[in-house]
């Protein structure tokens, strides 16, 4: 719906202005003009009520004040004089400015709001929830979506759209995971879903994780709002138009004192072009609209931010270090080979590799060595006090009480098992991109096992963009460097860390922000924990809607694309946001300087004031169309 023009204010503005013209024939004409202009000044206000209640009384009240001091002054000057009615003219036009400012600013928060409506819209107002059991068969009741709370259980069934963050407990489902979704995925227990996804087949128990206000879709409206966790760049806008506007007033009675003008009129003309220069609205909307728009547009595709600090930090990323099993790679390796040295039963072999699964069931190496054996019909050696450590491999003991070892390199030879015969053919297998994992046995090695996993679909891409954006990618890894680099060079990434323990991954990280800049880091829950908590921008991948996905920024998908595209329209924000503060405050001190010395007039002060709203107000807007134009959804 088009933003309504405010008729009334601009038929008194324009009134004013051709009274103005002929107010040199009676002191009456002067006397309406002046009424007119403080008439739409009053309207002008009344029509902005929204911005007192978003930004403040300053940026409000300054503008139509300094209309209404400028038709004092044209009423002050000599009648009949040419200073006389060029003053209400003048200050007729300055109303008109302000009016036009107030609908300028409805207009450019309307793209925004609209995108943020359309978040929320679908959301439904009441969801099923647990009654009380009968004849041991569960019943549900619909309640208000208000009244559920955070660790109670809803149900949803196909065709519904899900009304509160959390995690599948029960049954499964195809969903359109986020609002600009084009394709279903399937959710089982334990995979988060968020707020807005719509179910298309299936039903599914959720547990919730977030409600009301908090939930991920709802809380990006707040993104432009002062309070615990605001942006720096808000928290600066808001400095601004508060010390700002008490600058401006104090400009205004400077004016009185410094400007070159003869006479009150014109001091008083001097200090209505100081508030009617002063940028204090243009100041705080360019702070806050392209927040909003980024946090909104984020959510529609599927990235949540957790709060405005996290986005802005997100568009000061410096450096970005990338897990690769899961992230740059599938993060599901099949078995291409398995090269026995000796003489043993390799059947015999993959059995006992494939029964020590069960010490990480959903570790995705153990799952593909179970997969292998059971496509080749191999029968599960038995194996006893199978123990994992995290990032090189499982011990065991077979059924003859002979140590299994089964991990890379290290592992092996931490536990004395030599590696010399195995190595050539390891390395031949690390030079085609493949992992080798070595399996020894009685404290000899006896075979080498290689996997592939293959490279995600768009992690290309993914890594283009943020060569775009000058961010500096380092691939971080636990397997061998021979393997990683083959992936390196596909990607045409530099800079390689491999061969590291979960917790060396994170110390890793640390110290690549020790060079200076932000660091982000991307991946998974569980598997590449210790680099997401060394990060300063975690990036987790599925995890939105989830609990642990509020420890930084989180993807409803496993796509890295997605966080390359985060890190762009936080980036993309941050930079709408800071050229717009600094655009209003540079040009508004250069103007209300000239204005308090009396060398800007009211008229050329409201021009100045049309020109940097026009510039400044759409910032939320403008970085819309960006994102429409650069981040597809998908």
């Amino acid at each position: 719906t088009p933003v309504p023009i405010p008729w009334a204010p601009l038929a008194a503005a324009l009134g004013g202005l051709i009274l103005g013209g002929f107010a040199r024939s009676h002191i009456g004409v002067a006397i309406g003009s002046a009424a007119l202009t403080a008439l739409s000044a009053g309207l002008a206000l009344a029509y902005g009520r929204p911005i007192r209640r978003e930004v403040g009384l300053l940026p409000w009240a300054v503008g139509p004040t300094g209309a209404i001091l400028a038709a004092l002054a044209g009423l002050l000057a000599r009648h009949g004089s040419e200073e006389a009615w060029a003053g209400l003219a003048g200050a007729a036009f300055a109303a008109m400015a302000m009016v036009l400012r107030s609908w300028l600013d409805a207009r450019a928060r309307q793209p925004v709001g609209e995108v943020v409506h359309a978040l929320t819209q679908p959301l439904p107002s009441r969801v099923r929830v647990p009654a009380k059991e009968v004849s041991q068969q569960m019943r549900y009741e619909e309640v208000p979506t208000r009244r559920v709370r955070t660790g109670e259980e809803v149900l949803h069934v196909e065709g519904e759209v899900v009304g509160v963050d959390g995690v599948v407990q029960g049954g499964e489902a195809w969903v359109l995971s986020h609002p600009g979704a084009q394709t279903p995925v399937k959710r089982v227990a334990g995979d988060p879903i968020l707020a807005g996804a719509r179910v298309t087949e299936g039903a599914v128990r959720l547990l919730t994780t977030r409600v009301g206000d908090e939930r991920a879709l709802v809380r990006v409206a707040r993104f432009g709002h002062l309070g615990r966790g605001a942006a720096r760049v808000v928290r600066l806008a808001e400095q601004v138009t508060r010390w700002g506007g008490m600058l401006a007033l104090l400009g205004a009675v400077g004016g009185l004192a410094l400007t070159g003008e003869p006479g009150l009129a014109g001091q008083i003309s001097a200090a209505a072009a100081v508030l009617i220069a002063a940028p204090l609205l243009s100041a705080r909307r360019s702070a806050e609209a392209p927040l909003v728009a980024a946090a909104a547009s984020a959510a529609a595709r599927g990235v949540v931010f957790p709060g405005p600090r996290e986005l802005e930090d997100a568009g000061r990323v410096a450096t970005c270090a990338l897990s690769t099993s899961g992230t740059i790679t599938e993060g599901r390796p099949e078995v291409v080979e398995v090269h026995v040295l000796g003489d043993d039963d390799e059947d015999a072999l993959l059995g006992l590799a494939a029964a020590t699964e069960g010490a990480a069931p959903r570790h995705p190496i153990g799952r593909a060595l179970r997969r292998y054996a059971e496509g080749r019909g191999v029968r599960l050696g038995t194996v006893r006090r199978v123990m994992l450590e995290r990032g090189r491999g499982v011990t065991a003991s077979t059924r003859n009480g002979e140590e299994l070892v089964l991990g890379n390199r290290q592992m092996l030879l931490d536990h004395g098992v030599s590696i010399a015969l195995a190595d050539e053919e390891a390395s031949r297998a690390e030079a085609r991109g493949h992992t080798a994992l070595f399996l020894g046995l009685g404290g000899r090695v006896r075979a080498v096992i290689a996997l592939r996993d293959d490279m995600r679909v768009g992690a290309r891409a993914a890594v283009q963009r943020m060569f775009d954006q000058r961010i500096v990618v380092v691939l971080i890894s636990g397997d061998s460097r021979a393997t990683v680099e083959v992936l390196a060079r596909q990607l045409d990434v530099n800079l390689v860390k491999a061969e590291l323990l979960p917790a060396e991954r994170g110390q890793e990280v640390k110290r690549l922000g020790e060079s200076g800049g932000l660091v982000a880091a991307v991946g998974q829950v569980d598997d590449d924990d210790d680099v997401l908590a060394a990060a300063d921008v975690p990036i987790i991948l599925g995890a939105a809607g989830s609990p642990e996905g509020e420890r930084g920024v989180a993807l409803a998908t496993d796509d890295v694309r997605d966080a390359a595209a985060a890190l762009w329209m936080a980036r993309a924000a941050r930079s709408e946001a800071l050229r717009g503060v600094g655009l209003a405050v540079g040009l508004g001190a250069i103007v209300v300087t000239g204005a308090a010395l009396g060398w800007i007039v009211p008229a050329a002060a409201a021009l100045f004031a049309v020109a940097v709203d026009a510039f400044a107000l759409p910032a939320g807007a403008r970085l819309l169309r960006r994102i429409e134009l650069r981040v597809p959804a998908r």
